[in-house]
C-alpha cells in the first residue's frame, strides 16, 4: 500500500512516495510456491545466522581426512581393526561429506527443502561420529589390553627379566 502525493509549484515538481516496511518476506515453500510468511522466514533467517557454510567446510575437510586416514589404515595394518573391518571410515566420511555438502547449499541457497534435508543429514552425521567414538574407543581398549596382556606382569618378557636379575 504505497501512498504518493505530488506537489507542484512553478520551477519544480515534487513527488513524494511512501512505501510501508514489509515484516513478512516472500519465502518459496516446499511445492516452489512463493509464499509470505513470518514464521518460515524467521525460521530461515536464524538458520542462516548460525553459519551453516562454516560448519559445512569444517565437515566436508573432516570427511576427506577421516576418508584418507581410513585408506592409510587398510593399507598398513597388517591386523583388521574394527574401524577398518566396521567400514566406519568409509561410510562415515561419505555421510559428513554429503551433510558438509548440504549445509554449504543451505545457505548458498535458502530453500526450505534444502534446509530440512541440511538439518537431517546433521543429525545423521552426529549419530554416525557418536557410532566413531564407540567403535574407536572399542578399538583402543583392546589394544590397552592387548599391550598389557604382552608387556605386563604375566607375560613372558616379565619372567625373562626376574630370572636374569
Amino acid at each position: 500500500m504505497e501512498t504518493s502525493k505530488i506537489l507542484s509549484s512553478d520551477k519544480a515538481t515534487v513527488v513524494i512516495q511512501v512505501n510501508p516496511q514489509v515484516t513478512q518476506h516472500i519465502v518459496s515453500g516446499d511445492d516452489g510456491q512463493e509464499s509470505r510468511g513470518a514464521h518460515r522466514s524467521t525460521a530461515l533467517t536464524g538458520f542462516s545466522k548460525a553459519q551453516p557454510k562454516a560448519l559445512g567446510t569444517v565437515q566436508i575437510m573432516i570427511g576427506v581426512v577421516v576418508f584418507s586416514l581410513g585408506i592409510i589404515q587398510t593399507i598398513t595394518y597388517r591386523h583388521s581393526r574394527i574401524s577398518v573391518w566396521s567400514g566406519i571410515t568409509y561410510w562415515g566420511s561419505l555421510i559428513f561429506i554429503s551433510a558438509g555438502s548440504l549445509s554449504v547449499a543451505a545457505q548458498n541457497k535458502l530453500h526450505l527443502c534444502v534446509v530440512k534435508a541440511s538439518l537431517i543429514m546433521n543429525v545423521i552425521s552426529a549419530i554416525t561420529a557418536a557410532t566413531a567414538v564407540a567403535l574407536m574407543s572399542i578399538e583402543m581398549a583392546i589394544k590397552i589390553y592387548d599391550l598389557r596382556w604382552r608387556y605386563g606382569s604375566n607375560s613372558y618378557y616379565y619372567y625373562l627379566k626376574s630370572y636374569n636379575d
